[in-house]
């Protein structure tokens, strides 16, 4: 099996562990907006989807 050695992290680039540690505490919150956002959509595409198919087909029977 091929494997590498690891890299030692002996502090050499400290402010590439500072940026890395403040894009992790931004969390993923283009990801949860991205995600509220299709799930807002399908619920309103049901709403319309109820509204404009079922109500009138049940009112009509």
């Amino acid at each position: 099996m091929l494997t590498s050695d690891p890299i030692p992290n002996d502090g050499a680039f400290p402010q590439d562990d500072a940026a890395v540690n403040a894009i992790l505490r931004s969390g993923a919150t283009g990801a949860v907006v991205l995600a509220g956002l299709a799930t807002a959509i399908v619920v309103a595409i049901w709403f319309v989807f109820y509204l404009l198919v079922f109500l009138p087909r049940a009112i009509a029977s």
